[in-house]
Formats: C-alpha cells, sequence, structure tokens
C-alpha cells in the first residue's frame, strides 16, 4: 500500500512537471538586424532602381542575426509634426522578410525622430541640399498576426531602431525581442 501511494505521488509529480514545462515552453526570439538602403539622387526614395535591392525587391538588404540575410521595407503612415528640437515625428511600419525557403516574415509598427546635427535645421538650403547627414531613432512594436514561416507563433515584440544617413546612403540597425507568450 505504501509503495502504491509512493508511486502514485511520483506519477503526479512527473506529471506536473510536464504539464508545467509544456505550458511554460514559450520562446524568446532576439532581433539584431543591420541593413543598408541606397536612394540615388534624384530618386528621392521613389523606388528607382537601387544598387542595394534586396532580393525580393525591398529598399533595405541587410541580415538579421540568427536568421541570415534579409529584406526591409519602410512604409510611411503619418507624419505627426515636430518635437521641441525641431526633429521631425513620424511613423510607419516594416516589413521583414527572411532569404529562407519559406521567405518567413513579420511587420512592427516605429515611431520615429529624425534630426538634422545641432542648428542644421536653420541653415539655408538644408532641405533642399542632397546629402547632409541626419539620423533617425524610433521604437518599435510588433504587429500581431502578421509573423509567417519561422515568425509565425510570434505574438508580441519591441525594440529600438538607429539610423543615420549621409546623401544617397541609410546605414541602420534594429533591435529588441519578439515572443510567442501573450
Amino acid at each position: 500500500m505504501r509503495l502504491r501511494m509512493m508511486l502514485v505521488c511520483c506519477a503526479a509529480l512527473a506529471l506536473s512537471v510536464g504539464v508545467t514545462t509544456a505550458t511554460g515552453a514559450s520562446q524568446t526570439i532576439t532581433i539584431d538586424g543591420h541593413f543598408t538602403e541606397t536612394y540615388p539622387q534624384g530618386t528621392g526614395g521613389t523606388g528607382a532602381p537601387s544598387p542595394h535591392l534586396c532580393f525580393n525587391g525591398d529598399s533595405g538588404s541587410g541580415m538579421l542575426k540568427g536568421f541570415g540575410t534579409a529584406c526591409e521595407q519602410f512604409a510611411f503612415e503619418s507624419f505627426e509634426g515636430f518635437d521641441a528640437n525641431g526633429c521631425a515625428l513620424f511613423t510607419g511600419t516594416v516589413t521583414f522578410t527572411l532569404a529562407d525557403a519559406q521567405h518567413s516574415s513579420f511587420r512592427e509598427r516605429e515611431h520615429d525622430v529624425q534630426c538634422h546635427p545641432p542648428n542644421w535645421p536653420q541653415e539655408e538650403g538644408q532641405n533642399i541640399s542632397y546629402g547632409h547627414p541626419f539620423g533617425i531613432t524610433a521604437t518599435w512594436n510588433f504587429l500581431s498576426g502578421t509573423g509567417t514561416g519561422v515568425f509565425a507563433g510570434v505574438c508580441a515584440g519591441s525594440g529600438d531602431v538607429r539610423f543615420h544617413t549621409a546623401g544617397a546612403v541609410i546605414n541602420g540597425s534594429y533591435t529588441g525581442v519578439l515572443s510567442t507568450l501573450c
């Protein structure tokens, strides 16, 4: 009888560990991506041919650490004006697509702040001259239901964006975390 009770207790313990492991089996995916976009003078970023077009035709080509070659495409949504420092505030979405067999992808929405170096907004001609550097900082949030392929189980995520540009070339990075636990 004592042996039977001990076996029942051991079985119950093993079952509870198995259930805890199965229900707590969420995955966190680290996002660490570096991309380059090129917009030759005169194209104004209108989608004219670019030497850095990605495999799927997107503007940004680069790497997502742990996933390999990837494309990124920004889609402008809205302009929110300027902050107290004269920096432009805008919102858009970005689609990331991997060069895997499934072309795994996900979308995020970002809130961007674009600034020129100090005092440049006041310089005559700064808005029409090609080549003045500027930086973009942003935060992003995963758009639920947009994950496909290796990102199909993702339901949440967020991170930061840092881009720097001068002339035709924009270089930047996306960092953050995606999660399958929601």
